[in-house]
C-alpha cells in the first residue's frame, strides 16, 4: 500500500505540472492575444508565418526606401524652387539694367549684386541633404561638385550618376537629378551652356557697359574717325546722329569694315543731321564731319550677331576724334549695351524655364514615390492581417480551455489533499 500511495502522489504532482505549463501557455495567450506557433505542433502556420515574416522584411525595407527617396526629392524641390526664385531676381536685375537713365556707376552696383547672387547660386548648386550627401553631384556625394575657380568660372567636378532606390520588386525611383544635366546643360539659342556661364556673361554686360561707351561727343572741327570691328558675314550695325542740324538713325550691313554702305546710308541723312561721312585714305576706316565744324554726338549703338557678353567687344565701332594736326586722339569704344544686356535677359529666361522643367522632373519623381507609398500602405495592413490570422489567439476558446483547466486542476488538488489525509484504518474500515 505504501507504494501505490507514492505512486499516486507522483501521478498526481506529474499531472499537476503538465496542467500548470498549459494554464501559464493559455494565460500568456491571454495577456498577449497572440497563441504559438512551433514547428512540432502546426507545421503548416510555421511555414506560412515565416513566408509572411519574409514578406514582411522585404515591405519595410521599401518603406525605408521611399521615406528616403522622398525626403531626398523634397530636398531637390527647394533647392530648384531657390534657384529659380534667384534667377527671377537676375532677370530682375537684367530689366533694371537697360534703363538708359542709369550711369555707369549704377551698373557697376548692379553687377556686384549679380555677383553675389552667382555665389548663391554656387551655394544652391552644392546643396546636401539630411544625411549629408551633395544632392546634385551624381555619385560623388562627399564634397561639394561646385567650385569656384580664380577667373569667376564655376567648375563641376561631379559626375552625370543619378542615384535611385527599390521601392517595390519591380520599380526603382530616381532620388534626385544629377549635376550636369541641372545646372551645366540650359539650351540657349548659342547652344547648350551651364547657368553660372548665363549669369557670367551677365556680369560682363554690365561691366562692358560701365566701362566702354555707349553715347560720345565729338566736338573736334576735323570730326573723327570711326572703324568697325567686324567679321566675315555681313554685320548689320546702325547709331544714332545728333548733329547740328538734328538727329537721324543709320544703319548698313557692314562685312570685315567694309564702309561703302554705311557711308550712303550717312550721307543719305546728312540733310536731317549735318552731318557727312566720307572714306578715311586707308579706305579701312569711316571719316564723320559735320557740314558746319560744329560738335555732333553719335551714340544708340546697335549691332546684332552677339553671341553673348565678351570681355573684349565684338561688332563693336571704334571712334578716333581727329585732332587740329591731323594726329587722332586716344580711341573710344563705343558698344551696344542693350545688344549684350538683350542676350543675358534672353538666357536667364531659358535658364528660368529650363529649371522649371527640372523641378516638374523632380516633382513627378515625388509623385510616382507617393503613388508607391499608398501602395505600399495597402500591401503592408495585408500581411499584417495575414500574420494576425496566423499568430492571433480566439480569445474565447482560450477562455473556455483555461476555465476548464483551472476546474481540472482544482478537482485533481482536491483529490490529491483527501488522499493524503487517509490512514490505513480507513482504507479497511
Amino acid at each position: 500500500m505504501t507504494i501505490s500511495t507514492k505512486m499516486f502522489n507522483q501521478q498526481t504532482i506529474s499531472n499537476l505540472g503538465r496542467l500548470s505549463v498549459q494554464l501559464g501557455e493559455l494565460q500568456t495567450q491571454v495577456a498577449s492575444g497572440q497563441k504559438p506557433i512551433r514547428p512540432s505542433t502546426d507545421p503548416i502556420a510555421t511555414s506560412k508565418l515565416f513566408a509572411a515574416k519574409d514578406l514582411q522584411a522585404g515591405l519595410e525595407r521599401f518603406r525605408s526606401n521611399i521615406d528616403r527617396v522622398e525626403a531626398r526629392l523634397s530636398d531637390t524641390d527647394v533647392a530648384t524652387g531657390q534657384v529659380q526664385n534667384l534667377l527671377i531676381r537676375l532677370k530682375e536685375l537684367s530689366i533694371q539694367a537697360s534703363n538708359d537713365a542709369l550711369n555707369a556707376e549704377d551698373r557697376m552696383a548692379i553687377r556686384h549684386e549679380v555677383t553675389q547672387h552667382k555665389h548663391a547660386l554656387v551655394a544652391l548648386a552644392n546643396s546636401r541633404d539630411s544625411q549629408g550627401q551633395a544632392l546634385f553631384g551624381g555619385y560623388q556625394t562627399n564634397d561639394d561638385p561646385f567650385k569656384i575657380n580664380v577667373d569667376g568660372s564655376v567648375s563641376y567636378t561631379g559626375d552625370n550618376g543619378l542615384h535611385s532606390l527599390p521601392v517595390s520588386a519591380a520599380l526603382n525611383i530616381s532620388t534626385g537629378v544629377d549635376g550636369i544635366s541641372s545646372f551645366m546643360r540650359v539650351q540657349t539659342q548659342e547652344g547648350p551652356k551651364s547657368v553660372f556661364n548665363i549669369v557670367q556673361e551677365f556680369e560682363t554686360s554690365l561691366e562692358k557697359s560701365a566701362i566702354h561707351a555707349t553715347r560720345t561727343t565729338v566736338d573736334s572741327a576735323a570730326g573723327a574717325l570711326l572703324t568697325f570691328d567686324t567679321g566675315p558675314n555681313p554685320t548689320p550695325l546702325g547709331l544714332r546722329i545728333e548733329g547740328p542740324l538734328g538727329q537721324a538713325d543709320v544703319s548698313a550691313d557692314i562685312v570685315y569694315g567694309t564702309i561703302d554702305s554705311m557711308i550712303a546710308a550717312v550721307n543719305a541723312k546728312t540733310e536731317l543731321t549735318g552731318v557727312r561721312a566720307s572714306a578715311a585714305e586707308d579706305g579701312n576706316a569711316l571719316v564723320l564731319l559735320a557740314t558746319d565744324g560744329n560738335a555732333f554726338t553719335i551714340s544708340h549703338v546697335e549691332t546684332d550677331g552677339v553671341t553673348g557678353a565678351e570681355d573684349t567687344p565684338s561688332n563693336a565701332i571704334k571712334l578716333q576724334q581727329i585732332r587740329s594736326d591731323g594726329l587722332f586722339a586716344d580711341p573710344i569704344t563705343l558698344v551696344d549695351k542693350d545688344s549684350d544686356l538683350s542676350a543675358s535677359l534672353s538666357s536667364l529666361d531659358t535658364a528660368i524655364n529650363h529649371f522649371s522643367i527640372v523641378q516638374a522632373q523632380v516633382g513627378a519623381y515625388a509623385a510616382t514615390a507617393q503613388m508607391q507609398s499608398e501602395l505600399l500602405a495597402r500591401k503592408e495592413i495585408t500581411v499584417d492581417e495575414a500574420i494576425s490570422g496566423i499568430t492571433d489567439a480566439d480569445l474565447t476558446e482560450v477562455v473556455t480551455q483555461l476555465q476548464s483547466l483551472l476546474v481540472n486542476r482544482d478537482a485533481l488538488r482536491q483529490v490529491f489533499a483527501k488522499v493524503g489525509q487517509q490512514s490505513l484504518f480507513d482504507l479497511i474500515r
